[in-house]
């Protein structure tokens, strides 16, 4: 097989626009060269084709093997041009999609407003946004589903790199009627009693003798919207950080817990010695800014 003859896209532009204007000088202008070397240009062409694209006797008309040509090399440009565009339009992050996982504080309380800001900077940016609690993002993000995720550190999984954003402290939830809506704080002494829901969230509290009733309840809720529904309806009381109950939960309590205070930690979740793509990156400086606005700590 006759190998492929090395040609750049200037070789082909240059024989278009002569294909094109019928002269090599008008060719020469529009390609801000000089006629010696843009025929230099054509000359290479046809000697590493074979053939000649135009008749030897008048430069500015193809020969037949030149007219065969010329439909190709208007595709390739083409061709090459779209590509260069989309590479353009993703390293600008003008184009590309954004795929990423929260978990429901993050996805109820932040994402809105900043999808809403990344939406209007970047356009042309797909987006594919899940939630799931933290197992479930290191989980995604491990898997290659989606490059960032926010969340708690939960596997200390070695492939991970995890970078905080804030502290958010856990405090009893409960329906607004309850007893001890109305009270400023609580122990955790004062709330073991209680007919306590657990829910996923509750194994950051491993390591926290005062809080090690939470781990074993007799009705454990996984879904967040499930749990929140019994809340409000009076079915139980559980304990949440701060953020994880949403902001239009009119009906629902917050009471912070105290001795002692603990602690979640939330950050951004990606894999560990990876670059993230251009739209990915753009997301994540988003987080930043909207974390280090709020402060380090949730009260």
């Amino acid at each position: 097989m006759r190998p492929l003859p090395e040609l750049s896209i200037t070789h082909y532009r240059h024989f278009l626009l002569v294909a094109e204007l019928r002269s090599f000088r008008a060719a020469a202008a529009r390609a801000f060269r000089s006629q010696p070397a843009l025929s230099l240009s054509i000359r290479e062409m046809e000697q590493r084709l074979g053939q000649p694209l135009f008749e030897p006797g008048n430069r500015g008309t193809l020969t037949r093997f030149g007219q065969d040509c010329l439909p190709l090399a208007r595709e390739l440009v083409q061709h090459h041009d779209r590509v260069a565009g989309a590479l353009s339009g993703l390293a600008s992050n003008e184009a590309g999609t954004l795929t990423m996982a929260s978990v429901a504080t993050v996805a109820t309380h932040w994402l809105p407003e900043l999808v809403a800001t990344y939406r209007e900077r970047y356009p042309a940016v797909a987006l594919r946004l899940f939630d799931d609690n933290s197992e479930g993002v290191e989980r995604m993000v491990l898997a290659g589903e989606v490059e960032l995720g926010v969340c708690s550190p939960v596997s200390q999984d070695r492939r991970l790199a995890f970078e905080p954003l804030l502290r958010d402290a856990f405090g009893l939830v409960c329906h607004r009627g309850h007893p001890l809506a109305r009270r400023k704080s609580v122990t955790w002494r004062e709330i073991e009693d209680l007919p306590l829901v657990g829910t996923i969230a509750h194994r950051q509290l491993a390591g926290y003798p005062q809080a090690a009733f939470m781990l074993d309840r007799q009705v454990f809720v996984s879904n967040m919207m499930s749990l929140l529904a019994m809340l409000e309806r009076g079915v139980g009381v559980t304990v949440l950080a701060r953020l994880g109950v949403p902001p239009d939960s009119r009906g629902l309590a917050f009471v912070p817990l105290s001795a002692p205070r603990i602690e979640r930690e939330l950050g951004i979740t990606r894999l560990a010695g990876r670059s993230l793509s251009p739209a990915a990156a753009r997301m994540e400086e988003m987080l930043r800014a909207k974390a280090a606005k709020r402060g380090r700590s949730v009260v």
